[in-house]
């Protein structure tokens, strides 16, 4: 046989056990909409931090405004050139995300801005996300390594590229001309000398041969990787991860300033493409 039990209880009690409640309810309420945004937390830790462009990126929820600054950029871009300014806004966190390595994009979104892109990592080799910010820094130079001087007196052996870059017709050995600060007071421009890895030297031989035209990433691919099945929708996600990495590879043994690449460039949606510059004697 069932038992009821009642609570009998006087009508202030019940009132009072009602207010409470609400009014602890209204408090969270409260809470939840005088939470700080993150532009605001931003600010406050940084004043300078609420007129710098801030952006975050990850594979899961792609480019985010972390500030004012940052929504005002993009709803600034010239409507001409705004899908283009997009395509090189995700390329460049893509590649941070992709090389785990700091990436700059020199002009954007204006001639005298730089976006540079620094991936987050939350253990080693493993990208969380990329943080990218607006600014206009210089990057500084790489440090120098001298060249073998009896090698660089074979004029006729080597293919100038470039006021800053020579390649070897016959081994694979470039010459970079970089700068590095020596003292204080002034830097010096030193000649460094790289071995190139064969997968290097056929990715920058082929694009000498077609130089100052692009070339799309599966045409790219095909060339380092003959033996590598591509798909007819493109390069799968890691056969692409591996041509980064190589370019990156290359660019860290060819470009006087790997943060800011003159020779091997990106055609953003596209591959790569490689120019050059004037013909020097060798120094």
């Amino acid at each position: 046989m069932g038992q009821h039990v009642y609570w009998h209880a006087p009508l202030w009690e019940v009132l009072l056990v009602i207010l409470v409640s609400l009014a602890f309810l209204g408090w969270l309420v409260i809470r939840a909409l005088r939470r700080p945004s993150l532009s605001a937390v931003l600010s406050t830790i940084i004043p300078a931090l609420s007129d710098q462009p801030l952006f975050f990126f990850d594979c899961v929820k792609g480019i985010m405004c972390l500030n004012e600054a940052a929504e005002q950029t993009l709803n600034n871009l010239p409507v001409s050139r705004q899908q283009f300014l997009l395509d090189v806004l995700t390329e460049t966190l893509l590649e941070a995300y992709e090389e785990a390595r700091i990436t700059r994009q020199q002009g954007w979104p204006e001639s005298d801005r730089t976006l540079i892109a620094a991936p987050i990592s939350r253990q080693p080799d493993v990208v969380a996300g990329v943080l990218a910010l607006v600014t206009t820094e210089t990057p500084l130079p790489p440090a120098a390594r001298p060249a073998d001087k009896r090698l660089a007196m074979e004029a006729e052996a080597w293919l100038m590229l470039g006021p800053t870059l020579r390649l070897h017709c016959n081994r694979p050995v470039v010459h970079v001309r970089r700068v590095g600060p020596t003292t204080a007071e002034k830097a010096t421009a030193t000649w460094q000398e790289y071995q190139l890895s064969y997968m290097e030297e056929t990715l920058l031989r082929y694009l000498l041969e077609y130089q100052a035209e692009v070339q799309t990433l599966e045409t790219l691919f095909r060339v380092v990787w003959p033996d590598d099945e591509v798909d007819r929708y493109g390069l799968r996600p890691d056969q692409r991860d591996r041509l980064r990495r190589l370019v990156c590879q290359l660019r860290r043994h060819v470009e006087p300033n790997p943060r800011n690449p003159r020779y091997v460039c990106t055609a953003h949606g596209i591959g790569y493409v490689l120019y050059l510059e004037g013909e020097p004697t060798v120094q």
